[in-house]
């Protein structure tokens, strides 16, 4: 394996990852009705600077997608508490910025969930948004969209890379999350 691809992997892995894998970007998969199940099923829509509606729309994911060849797909396994996201949010900011360092210049991170790196984000307080707002976030150099909120389709994506996910029936259940680092 070469060696930037190596450095990666095994800062994700020493960072509490439990799996890597280094796929082409043809194997993500990008749909409208993700991005609907955000609108109309997750608490936190409207309510962060990295989901909906102040990231880029399905489309625009899609055509990013197809200026990358490259990703890694990183696998965090049971997990039991949200809140161990932030530590994972810190981790896939230091991942893109140590990939951009490597010469993947392009780096760029899409994380797992809705962001948790403040106890309530600035977002929940603006009544009509616009794009503009999230220049209020205070972490917007290291906070990402998460796949979902961009449209990528992780169950899909994940099986096409060789993973098995099961559906998390209550919130006592260990879960399995998944963060993307689009690189060259």
């Amino acid at each position: 394996m070469e060696e930037p691809y190596k450095k990666l992997i095994d800062m994700a892995m020493n960072g509490g990852a439990t799996s890597v894998k280094i796929i082409s970007t043809e194997d993500i998969y990008v749909n409208e009705w993700v991005r609907q199940k955000c609108e109309f099923g997750c608490r936190f829509y409207a309510k962060r600077f990295t989901c909906p509606p102040y990231i880029h729309s399905v489309k625009e994911t899609k055509k990013i997608l197809k200026e990358y060849n490259t990703a890694m797909l990183i696998q965090f396994k049971d997990l039991t508490e949200r809140m161990q996201w932030r530590g994972i949010q810190k981790l896939i900011s230091q991942l893109e910025r140590e990939a951009f360092l490597e010469g993947f210049y392009k780096a760029f991170a899409y994380n797992a969930g809705a962001c948790r790196l403040c106890d309530t984000c600035l977002a929940e307080t603006i009544e009509k948004s616009t794009v503009f707002d999230k220049k209020k976030c205070v972490n917007n150099m290291i906070a990402r969209p998460s796949m979902e909120s961009a449209g990528i389709d992780v169950y899909k994506t994940a099986k096409k890379a060789g993973y098995e996910l099961r559906v998390v029936q209550n919130e006592d259940m260990c879960f399995t999350s998944f963060c993307l680092l689009l690189l060259e």
